[in-house]
């Protein structure tokens, strides 16, 4: 078991839409990241600032978790895959936002780093490496 350090921000945007649907969008990612069942998702921080009278949605979430000795190794090991999974399954179901961010994965000595974003449209998210 290995160090573990963990970080992700997630920015979703859109403009023009019923406050219905900025609540739904809203709510589904919450349940979302509750339904994973890594410990890596749960526990984010959301920021919602989200002008129902403008038609805006803008929501923020993250997370940041930093372990001397990992408590999870399966959910470790898998993170990068299930953060993927997770952006675009948010990017399938929410093609009208725009969606950007990082987030990055250190375990026993491995690091990886991505930024990635979803333009309003698509139903897919592009991940960078960096």
């Amino acid at each position: 078991m290995g160090q573990l350090n963990i970080k992700y921000s997630i920015y979703l945007e859109a403009e023009d839409i019923a406050w219905s649907r900025i609540s739904s969008s809203i709510t589904f990612v919450k349940n979302l990241l509750d339904r994973c069942s890594s410990v890596y998702f749960k526990n984010a921080l959301f920021d919602d600032e989200s002008d129902l009278d403008e038609s805006v949605l803008r929501f923020y979430i993250e997370n940041e978790f930093h372990e001397d000795q990992c408590s999870r190794q399966e959910d470790a090991k898998s993170f990068v895959p299930d953060m993927a999974e997770f952006l675009d399954a948010v990017a399938a179901a929410n093609s009208f936002m725009d969606m950007e961010g990082s987030f990055s994965w250190e375990y026993d000595g491995e690091k990886k780093s991505y930024q990635f974003h979803s333009e309003s449209g698509d139903v897919f998210c592009d991940f960078e490496e960096v």
